[in-house]
């Protein structure tokens, strides 16, 4: 892992860069494939300054951090970079590439059906029925849809006097059809 360092204003001993590279080892961790590492340190009148930069192939991480003491504001910036760089793996996982998608696509299995085999024209009735309609409340209606097998049931609404369907839905709760006049 190679750190390039920028120093304005400050002088760099040989300490302060080797407790940058054991802090920056933490960021190494989490990818395999960086480029670039920087840090750049400056001091404006009591605060020192301390900006890092990580760039990959799939990703550009920074942090900005000032503090009173140069080792105080560089752990602070690792910190910070090493929350962007969990945030950054974990997208990178997330991330599914576009030709495993079309790869399931091209998986499907595929039925070609004879023309003659399907009907044609168009839909024809197979079942008639006459149901009585009877006027019930809404919660009579329930009780005698709980009751019978099928999957709806047309009633006259005794409080509005208008014609509605109750039906079975799919998450097995029960829909009600009010029509709008």
């Amino acid at each position: 892992m190679r750190v390039d360092y920028i120093a304005r204003k400050v002088t760099l001993d040989e300490s302060f860069r080797q407790l940058a590279e054991k802090k920056l080892a933490k960021i190494t961790k989490y990818f395999n494939d960086i480029l670039d590492m920087r840090v750049e340190v400056s001091q404006e009148r009591h605060l020192y300054r301390v900006d890092l930069f990580v760039k990959g192939k799939d990703f550009d991480i920074q942090s900005t951090t000032q503090n009173k003491e140069l080792s105080a504001a560089l752990q602070e910036g690792v910190d910070k970079l090493e929350i962007q760089a969990r945030r950054a793996k974990a997208r990178l996982k997330n991330h599914k590439p576009r030709g495993a998608e079309l790869r399931k696509v091209q998986d499907w299995e595929v039925e070609v059906f004879e023309s003659d085999s399907e009907s044609v024209g168009p839909p024809q009735i197979v079942e008639r029925s006459s149901i009585p309609i009877k006027p019930m409340t809404v919660e009579d209606a329930i009780l005698q849809l709980e009751k019978s097998p099928d999957q709806f049931m047309v009633f006259r609404n005794a409080t509005t006097d208008r014609i509605n369907v109750l039906y079975r839905r799919s998450d097995k709760h029960l829909g009600l059809i009010t029509p709008e006049l």
